[in-house]
């Protein structure tokens, strides 16, 4: 009996114990060994941080706009200081609206140098005393004799050139120097949109000149002070004046003789000089005629 008691009561105690173990499985869990974290309550519950103002954005000031530069104004032109060298023309169409006027040299310019623009009003022994004479009307157009200043009241030009002097060397330089003014103002008269370009005469060679027989006034003396009367009408009546003279001058001041043919005038090849020389002498219509219409003391020439 009391074994049977004694029996009852370890069994007992042992399905206690299984009770109190808390698994349901036959494996064994470890305690976390992270503790829980008490959940907040709604007065304990972490703030809501302050949103951080996102900054203005610094406006980008406006930039200043650089201002265009100024075209530099041109230099006004000294009449009666030879024109500097420009860049070449971009071809030969810009002498389409000139007229060229002068004597047997001129003659040679048309012929020889290459330049098929323009027109060329020329007579052998022009000079400035024959340009406006009614015994010397040598042009015709439309089947009407002119003299040469006649023939430019015919059309308007953009551009006039003027070689004359040779045929006049055995004149008085000052009866030259006259005759070439008053032509000049019959010119700026009858051509008043037209750029006026006064050319210095090319020397001569005089040897030459001596040994083909021709007149013993055509040298380089006489010649030199019928230039100086070019640049005193260039300045005078304020008109371009081109030192053609240096497409041709040697070292002596002579014409070389590679570059004459009778000392006087040039070898055909020589012309493609002059034209080239005038293809990079080239002055800006605008400069010109503001250059003509400035107060005369602001020319040196004038002072």
């Amino acid at each position: 009996m009391h074994r049977k008691q004694l029996f009852l009561s370890l069994c007992a105690l042992t399905l206690a114990l299984a009770s109190g173990c808390g698994t349901t499985s036959g494996h064994y869990v470890p305690p976390s060994p992270f503790p829980d974290a008490p959940t907040p309550t709604a007065s304990q519950a972490p703030a809501t941080p302050a949103p951080t103002p996102t900054p203005e954005p610094t406006p980008t000031p406006e930039p200043t706009p650089t201002p265009e530069p100024t075209p530099p104004t041109a230099e006004p032109c000294e009449f009666g200081k030879p024109l500097e060298e420009s860049a070449p023309v971009a071809d030969d169409s810009f002498f389409d609206q000139t007229v060229f006027l002068g004597d047997s040299r001129t003659e040679g310019l048309q012929l020889f140098s290459g330049l098929k623009h323009g027109e060329f009003y020329w007579a052998r022994g022009m000079t400035v005393f024959r340009t406006s004479s009614e015994d010397y009307r040598v042009f015709e157009v439309g089947g009407k004799k002119y003299n040469m200043v006649e023939l430019l009241s015919l059309k308007q030009y953009d551009n006039v050139y003027i070689m004359l002097g040779v045929n006049e060397l055995g004149y008085p330089a000052e009866s030259y120097e006259s005759g070439l003014g008053a032509l000049l103002d019959k010119i700026l008269e009858l051509q008043p949109s037209a750029v006026v370009y006064l050319q210095v005469m090319p020397p001569v060679n005089d040897a030459m000149c001596r040994q083909n027989g021709l007149a013993a006034y055509i040298n380089n003396s006489n010649l030199s002070k019928f230039n100086e009367a070019i640049v005193r009408v260039a300045a005078e009546k304020r008109v371009v004046l081109l030192n053609t003279a240096e497409a041709y001058a040697g070292p002596d001041g002579q014409l070389p003789a590679e570059l004459a043919n009778d000392g006087c005038h040039f070898t055909y090849g020589g012309y493609t000089r002059w034209a080239d020389y005038l293809r990079t002498h080239v002055i800006d219509r605008e400069r010109y005629f503001a250059s003509r219409t400035a107060a005369p003391e602001a020319d040196p020439q004038a002072q």
